[in-house]
């Protein structure tokens, strides 16, 4: 089985197409990434911060340190190359079922399921 993604959207970014961030240096937003089997309807959300290096330096303290689980750390802003890395990292994912592809994708974005239990 293999992931597919269905769809990018942001809550913060109305059309990616015409979006800049303020400071292009120093920016953050957030990427809700549907993705499911390939070849159905089925989809599971994963977000991922998108961030750039002088964000996080402008956004955290000195002493403090930063997890990057559930980030893409970028060196500038080009939303086209964003999209396109996004979409090949969730893109690629296989396994034998889907719970074994969500858990390999949930290293990349955070699982809408990932602390679900039943």
């Amino acid at each position: 089985m293999q992931s597919e993604v269905k769809s990018i959207i942001s809550a913060e970014i109305v059309d990616f197409n015409t979006y800049r961030p303020i400071d292009e240096k120093s920016f953050s937003f957030l990427l809700m990434v549907a993705v499911g089997p390939k070849g159905t309807m089925e989809e599971e959300l994963f977000d991922i911060e998108v961030c750039t290096p002088k964000w996080l330096m402008d956004n955290h303290n000195l002493g403090e340190m930063v997890l990057g689980q559930h980030k893409l750390i970028v060196f500038e802003f080009d939303m086209q190359r964003i999209l396109e890395k996004v979409k090949r990292l969730f893109d690629s994912c296989s396994g034998k079922d889907w719970n074994e592809i969500a858990i390999k994708l949930s290293r990349i974005g955070h699982w809408e399921f990932e602390d679900y239990r039943a």
